[in-house]
């Protein structure tokens, strides 16, 4: 049985591969074609994601995400690609993901464009003592702890309110909505819909950390629940000084 930093790394890989994938537009097509369908209805996409998923579980969390991630224009994702400043590598690039941003096909996030004053009210910028050294990957990059610094779905929500003027209330609804439906309405209608939304303000989730949580979905919904829920409101309402 992997390890949950091994399944973490499983669902990094999984998502870079299909986000390459979509550069090709046929096979983006043919995965697209899954958008809201149980996995028995996904014959086009068998071809892509069979052996990919094959004796790692959750194959509906897998085919679901992989649907959503090939809503996204590749072309758009390109424009946003962050890049590498003077003797940065690719890794060191990648190893220190942007919160708010879609992956891209080699397996780091795009940056995506904030308004200054908003994304402050995210938290404070990571302090750059924190980094691995010039052509040291992060080896702790699979923990639980460096895993739960990544934008979930809460965070992500919390973050179009502040960023791409998402009701607040509305958002905080929907929510509540998302952690108490079951399953199949959560895949087949509110992710699919949700994702066209974020795309169009150029917003994504963080593809890795959505399909780990419904995958844990399925086994403990009231944690996954908990999680999202404490992460929308900490991100809207940061917690300043833990003394107080």
């Amino acid at each position: 049985m992997p390890t949950a930093a091994e399944r973490r790394r499983h669902y990094q890989d999984f998502t870079a591969e299909v986000l390459g994938l979509c550069s090709d537009p046929g096979v983006r097509r043919d995965l697209r074609d899954g958008r809201g369908r149980p996995v028995k209805e996904c014959l086009r996409m068998h071809k892509y994601l069979t052996v990919r998923t094959t004796g790692h579980g959750q194959r509906r969390a897998h085919y679901t995400v992989a649907s959503l991630i090939a809503l996204a224009d590749p072309l758009e994702a390109s424009r946003t690609r962050p890049t590498p400043a003077p003797g940065q590598t690719a890794d060191e690039l990648t190893a220190q993901p942007s919160p708010a941003a879609p992956c891209l096909p080699s397996g780091e996030p795009s940056s995506v464009p904030a308004v200054p004053s908003r994304a402050a009210a995210d938290g404070p910028p990571p302090n750059p003592s924190d980094a691995p050294g010039p052509g040291q990957p992060d080896p702790d990059r699979y923990t639980a702890a460096a895993w739960r610094k990544r934008p979930n779905l809460g965070v992500t929500l919390a973050r179009a309110v502040r960023r791409a003027d998402f009701n607040e209330d509305r958002t905080d609804d929907l929510l509540h909505v998302i952690v108490r439906v079951g399953d199949d309405h959560l895949h087949q209608h509110l992710l699919p819909s949700l994702t066209d939304r974020l795309l169009r303000t150029q917003l994504a989730w963080d593809w890795p950390v959505l399909l780990d949580d419904l995958a844990a979905r399925v086994f403990d919904p009231d944690q996954v629940a908990t999680r999202w829920l404490d992460a929308f409101y900490l991100t809207l309402n940061p917690i300043k000084d833990f003394t107080t």
